[in-house]
């Protein structure tokens, strides 16, 4: 079964389902089976140290779908933005979600290749901001997302965003059920980006320690710190127990430190992506059925 949104029609997908590029965990297994499911697969390109290993993945990638896909991109002097845009505009990526800089760099390079940028915001006036630049789209990272966080609450911060800037907002944070994500397409939403739910699945490359923490976690167990990256992020609290703040670019031991979001409150097993993907929209489907009996003439 297909939900229609147009967001699903923009890209050409079957779901309103944008699996999260989630660092050290979104690979290349992960994108495909995604994709596959009838969602959209990305991955972050920092996840690839060099460009050939990046060239690479998305050789295996195209190998196995020839559906959508996604990248995060960080338009930074840190990464090699330039030549990753290069290989992926190359290899039919379609949609990048733009961080760390300013989306108007690739704007015209996506668009030429009939791509599309949504840009990651926190706040109405980032929003704004990357309106100004020409996204087609902006993804309200809301309270409760996993990794780094906004502060106002998904239902509240999706409709905010959409009313203020007029355009596409896929929503963030606290979603990994169908019923979820039926509560973010009916404030406004154009889709929605499951994280946490889908680091407990068989194709996610986190260790089995960090999918056996996010399953046992109770949403009390998800804490929101600054000291490990600078900014506001969600972590698992046994994870960064012992942290010492040491800033994370002088330690290896951020391979350790494991971030989740609040969803955790609705995961309780290690599944594959196509099972999770199905049974949201099972889910979805049967809580529209249920609100719609609820109207009386």
């Amino acid at each position: 079964m297909n939900i229609r949104t147009d967001f699903t029609e923009m890209l050409g997908i079957d779901v309103p389902i944008v699996g999260a590029p989630m660092f050290l965990v979104s690979y290349e297994e992960y994108v495909i089976a995604l994709s596959e499911a009838g969602a959209l697969g990305t991955f972050p390109l920092p996840n690839y140290r060099t460009t050939a290993d990046l060239k690479q993945a998305l050789q295996t990638i195209r190998q196995a779908t020839g559906r959508p896909i996604g990248v995060n991109i960080h338009l930074s002097g840190r990464f090699p933005w330039k030549e990753q845009l290069g290989i992926c505009l190359d290899a039919g990526v379609s949609f990048y979600i733009s961080s760390l800089g300013n989306p108007a760099l690739i704007l015209d390079d996506v668009h030429a290749n009939g791509g599309i940028v949504f840009a990651d915001v926190i706040s109405l006036a980032q929003g704004l901001k990357a309106r100004e630049h020409g996204v087609d789209g902006l993804i309200a990272v809301a309270a409760g997302a996993g990794g780094h966080c906004g502060m106002l609450p998904t239902l509240i911060f999706t409709p905010y965003l959409r009313q203020h800037t007029g355009l596409p907002v896929i929503a963030a944070g606290g979603i990994s059920t169908g019923a979820q994500l039926a509560a973010a397409l009916a404030v406004g939403a154009c889709a929605a980006i499951v994280g946490t739910r889908l680091i407990a699945t068989h194709e996610a490359r986190a260790a089995p320690a960090y999918k056996q923490a996010v399953i046992v976690a109770h949403p009390e167990d998800i804490v929101i710190s600054n000291e490990i990256t600078g900014t506001p992020a969600t972590w698992l609290s046994s994870s960064i127990a012992d942290f010492d703040e040491q800033p994370a670019p002088q330690s290896k031991r951020w391979r350790d430190l494991w971030s989740a979001g609040l969803s955790v409150a609705q995961i309780d097993q290690i599944k594959p992506v196509g099972e999770v993907i199905e049974e949201m929209v099972q889910t979805y489907t049967q809580t529209c059925q249920h609100l719609s009996q609820t109207i009386h003439p």
